[in-house]
């Protein structure tokens, strides 16, 4: 695996030089990672290194959401074709980077742990408790998320100090009795409260357990205890934070360290401390503004568009007229110009519309009426045409959850995505969606239903636009939708329940450009990358997939 190989040397050397710059003339290539990791400042700074990986990870996103039916890819339909979202043929390395970016996290925590297990005695004990509850739990995730995507995987659970080719795929179960066992040690050690926000706290640890056991209660080797297990864990981690106000969650009094937030990937707005690289969850889900007149991308609000996502129109129609969440300061209907320009009807000014994409379909007439009454708007765009072509691009509406007002500066290179705000793993809201499909599952879907209105309240709706009776899984997938579009991992949590594939043979148009039937089942596990196998010839590819 030479992903693996290559990043532990990379650790060990980088473990050198923690302190290699200093004024004194000291002979740092000298000192071996070995003499370094022997006291607990060592010890912080590399399980602090293992946060960092989380970053990478986290900006990863294709395996959390391609072939799912809230993403899809930009474009026409018939010119698209990324097996990812259309489940079409692939090369076998598409999730190479996935598999990377998670066995770094596990890599690095593994690392830690052997290291840190060796100079205990160098370690307050309560430090050595908690940073050991961090890093089963973050290698518990990466583990979670392998398993999910790939099946049964190498199970690695510590140091490795030298090349190795002869890796074995562990089974399903295995995986997952490790992950589970890991996040119950984790539980045990972690307090109620971080010393600082962003470090993994009891609530992530309990979050994420339940989570695992959801799960794993759908598989034929489930536990009898999973589902039970799950709703205690559940309601646990709910117990230890609370509802924020969705304005302070992604709105203008946004506030990172909020109630709701659970665990969260921290960015600064000092760019050195990105590590050269920001959050790029702002540059998603919106078009190319700077292909029409006034729709500058070196100037805000747009800044860059790196042309991966496009909402479904699943996605558009799934809210109530009064939902907060798609208000105009969440979901963009209304296309301003973000700097004076000529265009073919008239001079714009920043801050006029110059795209308007309504709900609901206006006939030509409208069409018409609506571009000379509100001048200089330059195409009406209906909820047909989100994949037509409109002077070489598509136009749809533009998902405004994760504007970044600190952005400041374009790369135009698009090496660095710039964004400073936190990238939130989990929050109360994605505990309730998963205790509510708990309970669907358990035969009490009016627990669903409670928890479930319990959110359209905070979305400003009321009355008729309240979910009534007992609620079912697709309500529950509904509620997921409208509640954590670009946060948790859609494609695991519709495997998870046994829609995925139909959802997408749904709502994705490319899916259903390329499957006149339904998806093969193959797809619910995705490749090996074939990279990984050249290198390490005993792993097995999953069946489908190119070897």
């Amino acid at each position: 695996m030479r992903k693996i190989i290559n990043y532990i040397l990379i650790t060990l050397f980088l473990s050198i030089m923690f302190n290699s710059c200093s004024l004194d003339e000291v002979n740092n290539s000298s000192v071996t990672s070995d003499d370094y990791f022997t006291t607990e400042k060592a010890y912080e700074e590399f399980a602090a290194e293992t946060y960092v990986m989380m970053r990478p990870l986290l900006r990863n996103t294709t395996s959390m959401w391609y072939g799912t039916d809230m993403y899809e890819c930009t474009g026409e339909v018939n010119d698209t074709q990324k097996p990812l979202n259309d489940y079409t043929v692939f090369d076998g390395d598409e999730c190479l980077s996935w598999w990377d970016d998670n066995y770094n996290v596990i890599t690095k925590a593994n690392t830690c742990m052997t290291r840190g297990a060796k100079i205990e005695d160098a370690i307050k004990d309560d430090i050595y408790a908690t940073r050991t509850g961090e890093l089963l739990t973050l290698r518990a995730y990466a583990y979670f998320n392998l398993v999910e995507t790939f099946g049964g995987v190498p199970l690695i659970t510590s140091e490795v100090t030298s090349p190795t080719y002869n890796f074995i795929r562990s089974t399903e179960e295995e995986v997952y009795n490790q992950i589970v066992a890991d996040l119950d040690s984790a539980v045990n050690l972690l307090p109620e409260e971080p010393a600082e926000y962003g470090r993994v706290g009891l609530a992530m640890a309990k979050h994420l357990l339940g989570k695992v056991l959801l799960t794993r209660s759908y598989k034929s080797y489930a536990q009898s205890t999973d589902l039970a297990k799950s709703i205690t864990s559940l309601k646990s981690a709910m117990n230890l934070c609370a509802l924020s106000n969705w304005n302070v969650l992604f709105g203008d009094n946004y506030k990172n360290d909020n109630d709701e937030i659970i665990f969260a990937i921290r960015y600064s707005t000092t760019e050195t401390l990105n590590s050269g690289s920001g959050n790029n969850l702002y540059q998603h889900f919106k078009f190319r503004t700077d292909l029409y007149p006034g729709g500058y991308r070196a100037a805000p609000p747009y800044w860059k568009q790196d042309d991966s996502y496009q909402a479904t129109s699943y996605l558009f129609n799934l809210y109530k007229a009064n939902d907060y969440r798609a208000s105009e300061r969440f979901l963009k209907r209304h296309i301003i110009a973000s700097t004076n320009a000529e265009g073919a009807n008239g001079h714009i000014t920043a801050g006029d519309t110059i795209i308007y994409l309504p709900k609901d379909s206006m006939s030509d007439e409208k069409i018409a009426a609506y571009m000379v009454s509100h001048q200089p708007t330059y195409y009406v765009v209906n909820p047909n045409q989100y994949h037509k072509l409109f002077d070489s691009n598509t136009i749809y509406p533009i998902i405004w959850k994760f504007y970044d007002p600190t952005v400041s500066v374009y790369a135009a290179d698009g090496t660095d995505p710039r964004g400073h705000r936190d990238t939130y793993v989990f929050r109360r809201a994605e505990t309730m969606m998963l205790l509510a499909e708990a309970y669907v599952k358990e035969g009490e879907g009016e627990l669903a239903t409670d928890l479930i209105n319990e959110l359209r309240k905070r979305a400003n709706l009321s009355g008729d636009e309240l979910l009534s009776g007992t609620a079912t899984i697709d309500d529950v997938l509904d509620e997921s939708a409208r509640e954590l579009f670009g946060e948790s991992n859609r494609w695991m949590d519709l495997k998870r329940s046994n829609n995925l594939l139909t959802r997408a043979l749904k709502y994705n148009v490319y899916c259903a450009h390329q499957h006149t039937s339904a998806i093969s089942n193959t797809y619910l596990l995705r490749p090996i990358p074939k990279t990984e196998i050249e290198r390490c010839p005993t792993l097995v590819q999953n069946p489908g997939y190119p070897n």
